[in-house]
């Protein structure tokens, strides 16, 4: 990402959290008050779906079992992330492979969208990746270790699949040290959209001014 927090720029939230812990929830809330958000797991996503230089550069590195080649989805996602998560340094060479170009897709929504008072932007990596200083302030969203687990297993994740993950980031503690604000998901979805929607006012009234409807 280019560094752009210039005056007149959006003002930039990163988003940022545990697996499973509520990003998604956080950013879904932040639409529903009129805020502009991007996901950089949609952005990847997106990525994969089709062949293109990075799925052809993935399919090099990683051999052609992880091709599915079935609408909407080239690269086969769960067995891409069965190689990664059991090898960081595999993981860290598709890191190196798909960031830069999700940089490239970020500056380019940034830009397109110059005029918004706040764009908020969901990244699971933001401190793995050192991100920091591309944002303007950083949210982590938490929740209980129980609840993870228990939303994750929910989601068809097995317990494995659930701790190789979660090992693959920087512990939760310290990304919420890290963090200018914590919103604690473990409760119901009224509890986390009032923590979202109090510290998005306190953004409004500090004269950042997105059209609020956090009634919706």
């Amino acid at each position: 990402m280019k560094n752009i927090l210039a005056s007149d720029s959006p003002y930039l939230i990163g988003i940022t959290g545990g697996f499973g812990t509520g990003k998604s929830l956080a950013g879904k809330i932040l639409e529903g008050a009129g805020i502009t958000v991007i996901d950089t797991d949609e952005i990847v996503k997106n990525i994969l779906e089709t062949k293109n230089n990075i799925t052809l550069t993935i399919q090099n590195e990683f051999g052609a079992g992880i091709i599915i080649n079935k609408p909407g989805e080239y690269i086969n996602r769960k067995a891409l992330a069965k190689i990664i998560f059991n090898d960081d340094l595999k993981r860290k060479k598709l890191e190196s492979i798909l960031h830069p170009e999700v940089n490239k897709v970020l500056d380019y929504f940034i830009l397109q969208n110059k005029d918004k008072s706040i764009i908020a932007v969901l990244v699971p990596l933001l401190f793995e990746c050192h991100l920091e200083s591309f944002y303007n302030e950083i949210w982590c969203v938490t929740c209980k270790s129980e609840i993870q687990l228990e939303r994750l297993l929910k989601k068809g994740f097995t317990p494995d699949e659930i701790k190789l993950r979660i090992n693959s980031q920087l512990p939760i503690k310290e990304k919420t040290k890290k963090s200018n604000f914590v919103i604690d998901n473990s409760d119901t979805i009224d509890e986390t959209k009032k923590q979202v929607l109090s510290r998005l006012t306190e953004l409004v009234q500090s004269n950042h001014n997105p059209r609020l409807s956090g009634d919706k």
